[in-house]
């Protein structure tokens, strides 16, 4: 019905673009992950050809994350991992390296990398959101310690004595503070 509503309005009204917004997620949260990438592959693309994009990048970084999460659900793997470059470097830009989105995106970055096989490009992308996390939230918050298990899992990936050692320890002290934060 939402969509239905606002079809007939001007391709770059910021109505009919919310709509085909959250018509996609829609789709995504009930699973119909090809249908919900169609749609939001058509919103990047109606937001393209406005001229006066710009007024839309929250919208475009917000469907860029998407489409990157749906991309890798559908096996198109460097199609996600273009899409995650393009987006924490412009997070960081737009609303600063210590925002949670940007961080998030970081971590989101350091996932797709780690999966991937490419553990060393992992633990480099995510050192210094790693910093910034620690720095903004401290020790305990859980985009901190989301950014230290991705970490733990790419050094992991790397083998070696050392890099095993410094997995333990990483893994040993999350869950030291995992049960403290639940009061375990």
């Amino acid at each position: 019905a939402c969509w239905k509503t606002y079809l007939g309005r001007p391709e770059g009204d910021r109505f009919r673009i919310w709509a085909m917004g959250t018509l996609g997620q829609s789709m995504r949260m009930v699973g119909h992950v090809r249908e919900a990438t169609v749609v939001l592959e058509a919103l990047l693309a109606l937001i393209d050809r406005q001229p006066e994009k710009e007024k839309h990048t929250h919208t475009v970084l917000n469907v860029q994350n998407t489409l990157a999460s749906l991309y890798g659900q559908q096996g198109r793997h460097e199609e996600e991992l273009s899409l995650r470059r393009k987006n924490y470097p412009l997070l960081k830009l737009i609303e600063g390296a210590n925002s949670q989105n940007a961080l998030i995106s970081a971590n989101n970055l350091g996932l797709c990398l780690h999966q991937r096989g490419r553990h060393a490009a992992a633990r480099e992308a995510l050192r210094e959101p790693l910093a910034d996390a620690r720095r903004t939230f401290g020790e305990d918050h859980s985009i901190t310690l989301n950014l230290r298990e991705t970490t733990a899992d790419a050094t992991s990936g790397l083998g070696g004595e050392a890099n095993l050692r410094e997995t333990i320890a990483i893994y040993e002290d999350l869950v030291t503070r995992s049960r403290r934060g639940v009061g375990a």
